[in-house]
């Protein structure tokens, strides 16, 4: 059994959001003051039968909240609430099914009892916003609502510091994002996808090496995605998940050039190795379906370049598999591993014959690999439309390696746009055009407004599922150290 070495604080509301009028001294609530209940308690948030309060935390928390209630007249032992959790403002208010809202991976919208003369907990989510309902006649007090928060310290190596006042904030928004997704593994998102995706850790365990080196939940994360994933198969049922996945372990050795470690992980590596072998020919031929006992027809890349047409998606597994293997190539050569095998899928992955790539992200792996002026006329073509928080990093590197001060410009527009929503972790998806006539999370829509969180999405993060804390968006903190800090 694994101890557990996540630690818990607390927090005050920063602010009352809105209350129903027949709940009074809300002020209570902001004080700072021992939550412990006592007998005889005289300042209290007074609730005067059926109601509601919303409260922000004032940044995105992994967690829950814990409740004070001191006494109700008439006496009665329990108080039933429901207590609704959101990343958004609107998705705290919002109806379970009501543009995507729902309880997927973690229990955000219930309905409990409060108990007099005592503190309880609730909810293990991602939040920043609270509303709770109060479902009695009753009369009742709390003392105090606080945050209960799980939250991991780590060593710092490394960081980042500018003149620039939004690369600053932007890096900490990155590091805050890629670190609160560090619970006992390596998970996706803290509110939705609570799970060790090991492809979507690809950007995530970038950051965090740069971050803190390599702490545990590293290959601890790794180990399980292996056992969870027997050979012969993918990754997560998806290709170029296992591409990711050699990535990872590249990353991991090259930060410490710890050979122990790709000593444990090799033979797993190298059948991954021989099933991409498999699926490129001697002629340029290339298909997942060629793979004997794991055919696949999954040309995934990221969602939102998942409904374009099947050549290019095609194309950028290629591009991606040359970059990993060519980055695994210099591990085994360095630890005097047989590299032949991995030189002979570089080779037959040239042959395949290539298209233009019309997707940013895909253009960038294109660049990465062949530096053409085509693939970077996208990459550069329309600012920051189409760019992917997955991919960030590798889009932003690309064209850095022609015009830094252009990836900068596309870094700040991108970025920036999201924290001018209010975000204070960066999210799952973000298409660039969803800012214009849009709502602050922290805010409800104006009339005429679209609701940022609410109307957008697509695939599995349609509205209010749309995790607005996904590690995989943490790009910023690869890119600004590597680039910034030479």
């Amino acid at each position: 059994m694994k101890i557990e070495k996540r630690k818990i604080r607390y927090r005050l509301p920063t602010r009352v959001v809105a209350h129903s009028d027949n709940i009074e001294n809300v002020e209570a609530l902001l004080v700072d003051k021992n939550p412990q209940i006592g007998l005889y308690e005289n300042d209290c948030l007074h609730i005067k039968g059926k109601g509601y309060i919303i409260l922000d935390f004032g940044e995105e928390l992994a967690g829950g909240i814990s409740i004070s209630t001191y006494i109700a007249w008439p006496e009665t032992k329990l108080f039933p609430v429901r207590i609704r959790f959101g990343e958004s403002l609107t998705e705290c208010c919002a109806e379970l099914g009501e543009k995507g809202a729902c309880n997927d991976h973690a229990i955000r919208d219930m309905e409990v009892a409060l108990p007099f003369l005592s503190t309880q907990s609730y909810g293990d989510t991602g939040f920043r916003f609270v509303r709770i309902d109060f479902l009695s006649e009753l009369r009742y007090d709390i003392k105090a609502i606080l945050t209960k928060e799980w939250y991991r310290e780590f060593e710092q190596k490394a960081s980042f510091k500018s003149e620039d006042p939004l690369l600053n904030k932007i890096f900490e928004c990155s590091k805050r994002t890629v670190t609160l997704n560090v619970q006992n593994n390596i998970w996706d998102g803290i509110k939705r996808d609570r799970l060790v995706w090991i492809g979507d850790m690809e950007p995530e365990v970038h950051a965090l090496l740069h971050l803190y080196g390599d702490i545990e939940e590293i290959e601890q994360s790794i180990a399980y995605a292996e056992a969870t994933n027997p050979m012969p198969g993918w990754m997560n049922g998806i290709p170029s998940y296992s591409l990711w996945y050699l990535l990872i372990c590249f990353d991991r050795y090259d930060n410490s050039k710890d050979g122990e470690f790709a000593k444990r992980h090799v033979d797993y590596m190298n059948k991954v190795i021989a099933q991409f072998d498999e699926a490129f020919g001697d002629n340029g031929e290339f298909s997942y379906e060629r793979v004997k006992n794991a055919p696949s027809n999954f040309y995934f890349i990221d969602w939102p370049s998942n409904d374009i047409e099947e050549n290019e998606k095609k194309n950028a597994n290629v591009n991606l598999a040359i970059y990993v293997l060519k980055h695994l190539e210099k591990m085994y050569e360095e630890l005097g591993y047989d590299a032949s095998q991995i030189k002979g899928i570089i080779a037959k992955a040239f042959k395949v014959k290539q298209v233009t790539p019309t997707y940013k992200q895909f253009a960038a792996l294109h660049y990465l690999v062949h530096k053409d002026d085509a693939s970077y006329d996208v990459l550069v073509k329309d600012g920051t439309k189409g760019m992917s928080t997955f991919l960030s990093y590798y889009t932003l590197t690309a064209v850095a390696d022609k015009d830094l001060p252009k990836a900068i410009e596309m870094l700040k527009e991108y970025y920036g746009a999201m924290l001018d929503k209010g975000a204070t972790t960066f999210w799952e998806d973000f298409n660039i055009e969803w800012a214009k006539g849009s709502s602050r999370i922290d805010e409800f829509p104006k009339e005429g407004e679209k609701d940022i969180h609410g109307d957008f999405g697509a695939y599995c993060y349609v509205g209010f599922r749309h995790s607005l804390c996904h590690g995989w968006s943490s790009g910023p903190v690869s890119f600004l150290i590597e680039q910034l800090n030479k």
